[in-house]
Formats: C-alpha cells, sequence, structure tokens
C-alpha cells in the first residue's frame, strides 16, 4: 500500500459527513417551501376578532324591598249602639254595601210608641199656640202665656227628635261603601254594644304598611312608586305609591313606618296579606352598556372603543347596575361603537376586525324556574 493512498477509515469518515451535509441541506430547503411569508403570518397574528355593542340609554332604578302588611283603606266591626234582640238581618255573607244600606234592625216597640207620644204633644201644643196667638192678638190673652205655649211646643219637638235618634239606634247601617265579612249573629239573638255583627272593609284601594331604614329617607318622596308581591297571587303585580312616612325613627330598629296606596279592583289583595314590596328610588335614563366590556384595572374601570379599526382604551366613571348591564356616567357617548367580547389580551392601539354585533344578553338563572315553565 502507498503512502499517499487514504485509508479505509478515512474514506468511511468522509462519506458520512458528507452524508449529514446533504440531509441537513434537504431539511432546511422543505421548510423554507412549507412555511408562510413572516411578515403576512405576523399580521394575521396581530389582529383581533371582537364583537360590538352600541352605547344606548336605559332607565336605572335603585329597588329597595321590604317587608309589608296589607291594610283595607276603610275597616270597621260592625257593633250596636245598645242592648237589644235583633228582629231582622238584611245582608249577606261578602255582600258589597253602600253607605246608608240596612244591615241589621233591632226591636224598637218602646221607641215608636215614645215618637207616637211625642208627635201627639207637639200636634195640641201647636193647636193652643195657634189658638193663643188669636187671642194675643185681639188682647183677650197675655203674651206670656203665648210664649209659654211656645216653649212647650219647642219640647215637644226635641221629644220627637230624641225618639227617632232611638229608633236610630235601632237600625244598624253600612257608615261607608265597602265589603261585609261573615256574619256573627242570627235573628233572635241578643246584642250589645260589645257584639260583633260583621265586619266592613274598603278594599278598592288598600294601603301597605312597612318599614324602611332610615338611610333611605333621602331617597324617598311622597308619590315614589312601589310594586307589591304576594304569595297568593305569584302571577300579578301590584302597582301603588307611597302615600306618607311617618314622623318619628325608631330608635331600636332605625327604620321609619311608610305606608303606600294600591288600587286593588279585582279584590285580589285582602286585610292582613304579607307582600313583598319594591320602591323604585330616584329613576333616571342615562348612558348603559354590557357589564362584560368593562376593563377593571385597579380602582379604575376602561373600556375598549373601536376608532379606524383600532382598539383604544378609554377611562370611564360607572354607576348603577342592573342584571348584565352597568350605567356610564362619564367617558362615553351615545350612540359610539365599544367592543364587548373578544378583550382577553387586547392591547390599546391594537388593530381588530369586528365578527359581529353582540346580542341579547342570557337571561339571569332562576331556581324557581322549570324548563318547561321558560
Amino acid at each position: 500500500m502507498s503512502d499517499t493512498q487514504p485509508s479505509a477509515l478515512t474514506r468511511f469518515i468522509v462519506f458520512v459527513v458528507a452524508t449529514a451535509i446533504v440531509a441537513a441541506g434537504g431539511w432546511w430547503f422543505w421548510k423554507q417551501q412549507s412555511a408562510p411569508p413572516p411578515a403576512k403570518a405576523a399580521a394575521v397574528k396581530g389582529i383581533a376578532n371582537v364583537i360590538t355593542a352600541k352605547v344606548k340609554k336605559d332607565n336605572y332604578i335603585t329597588d329597595l324591598e321590604a317587608i309589608g302588611t296589607v291594610l283595607a283603606d276603610e275597616s270597621a266591626a260592625i257593633s250596636p249602639n245598645v242592648t237589644e234582640t235583633v228582629t231582622a238581618l238584611h245582608f249577606d255573607d261578602g255582600q258589597r254595601v253602600k253607605k246608608g244600606d240596612v244591615l241589621a234592625t233591632l226591636s224598637d216597640g218602646e221607641e215608636q210608641a215614645m215618637l207616637s207620644s211625642a208627635k201627639s204633644a207637639l200636634a195640641e201644643e201647636e193647636r193652643e199656640v195657634l189658638r193663643l196667638q188669636g187671642l194675643v192678638k185681639e188682647g183677650a190673652a197675655p203674651e206670656a202665656k203665648l210664649q209659654e205655649r211656645q216653649t212647650m211646643a219647642e219640647v215637644a219637638r226635641q221629644k220627637i227628635r230624641e225618639a227617632e235618634a232611638k229608633l236610630a239606634d235601632r237600625r244598624i247601617v253600612a257608615p261607608f261603601d265597602g265589603v261585609l265579612g261573615l256574619r256573627r249573629i242570627s235573628v233572635g239573638a241578643l246584642v250589645s254594644p260589645t257584639t260583633v255583627i260583621t265586619t266592613l272593609d274598603k278594599i278598592d284601594v288598600v294601603k301597605i304598611d312597612f318599614s324602611v331604614p332610615e338611610t333611605a329617607l333621602p331617597l324617598l318622596r311622597k308619590g315614589t312608586e312601589i310594586t307589591a308581591f304576594a304569595e297568593a297571587a305569584r302571577d300579578q303585580k301590584f302597582k301603588g305609591k307611597l302615600a306618607q312616612l311617618d314622623s318619628r325613627i325608631d330608635p331600636i330598629t332605625r327604620s321609619v313606618a311608610a305606608r303606600a296606596e294600591v288600587p286593588n279592583a279585582d279584590s285580589a289583595l285582602k286585610p292582613g296579606m304579607l307582600v313583598m314590596v319594591q320602591l323604585a328610588m330616584e329613576p333616571r335614563l342615562s348612558l348603559s352598556i354590557p357589564e362584560r366590556a368593562l376593563v377593571p384595572v385597579g380602582p379604575k374601570a376602561y373600556v375598549f372603543a373601536i376608532e379606524a379599526d383600532k382598539a383604544k382604551r378609554i377611562e370611564v366613571k360607572t354607576g348603577r347596575r342592573k342584571p348584565g348591564y352597568v350605567e356610564i356616567q362619564s367617558g362615553l357617548s351615545e350612540g359610539q361603537i365599544i367592543i364587548a367580547d373578544g378583550l382577553v389580551g387586547l392591547q390599546n392601539g391594537a388593530p381588530v376586525k369586528v365578527a359581529g354585533e353582540l346580542q341579547k344578553l342570557s337571561e339571569p338563572f332562576n331556581p324557581e324556574q322549570t324548563p318547561a315553565a321558560k
């Protein structure tokens, strides 16, 4: 073997190195052909797809809830003024009556006799007065005698009024329009001023009494709208207005008694019924956005608007909230387009692409609502 010829080991090493170089070059060429241009890839990656919403005006109300009790607008326990026997009843259970309708009649034989006697005495005195007037005019009788008879005639008239008043006490009448309760006595019963014959309630308009905390007093005004809900009438809402606040605050509960008046034409609300009361305090029309559009950063809040296809971060001042929405007090204007979805990782000035507009928000979960009832 000549010294100038390469050995077998050297030839093997050269072969392996050459093969590796060729393989590496082929792999690099394949990657260059399959990869997208760097500039184009960067541009696609930097555009964010977003969902937008429009700044609109909406009504924001501070609701205060309280437990209330229904009271009749007018209520009375119907009882007699005297102790006497019931001779007739003129009503049925639950009957609607007008003011002045006779409900019951009591025994009045003695009072009728007194009235008849008083009328007879008055007729006699009036005849004597008429006779004396002629005699006094002719000078045949003294003036004092005529005045005495006139006084006796006035006494007779007073006796008639007394008898009529006693008779009126034997007729029990409705003191106002309303609905009667159950009849509690029967004909022939001996009743007294402590006996309740029936009850009478005026419920075409009812009162609802409830308590509110003293901290809410600056927001309450006479005429503030209220809504009442009753367990016995779940499908109904009863609208009314705050009628009056008590003049004193309870020093123990730090609350004040309030009274509302609510129309009750169908008599669905009964005196004594328990209701939930909602007071709509300080209603106002304000700018509103979906709550999901807010980006809180520490104590501040921001939203992203769209200007020239780019996201612009704007600081806003928020106010009241209601399910899914928040009141905007400053920072935005009505009709402005903001980003409501696609905010994750979004930066100020980043290019954006509008993928659609936010539709109606889903309703909050109600555990009492079954799937069949939706």
